[in-house]
């Protein structure tokens, strides 16, 4: 049996987790849509090729650059 405090120290823990991982995974998306925009020449055109907004893509990768500042 596990006290309360445990179970929410163990629960913080698996947030801290899944933060870290979101995280990353938010970075290799931003980097794959600039590798995008280098090959098909435009954030539009990723756009169009992925079916999302232009301003999706130019936020992603805009937090992505201002993140490596």
């Amino acid at each position: 049996m596990t006290t309360w405090k445990e179970r929410h120290d163990a629960a913080v823990q698996k947030q801290n987790a899944a933060q870290k991982a979101y995280q990353e995974a938010t970075d290799e998306r931003a980097q794959a849509l600039i590798d995008g925009e280098a090959e098909l020449g435009s954030q539009a055109a990723v756009a169009r090729e992925l079916g999302v907004t232009r301003a999706g893509i130019n936020r992603a990768i805009n937090a992505l650059k201002a993140k490596r500042l």
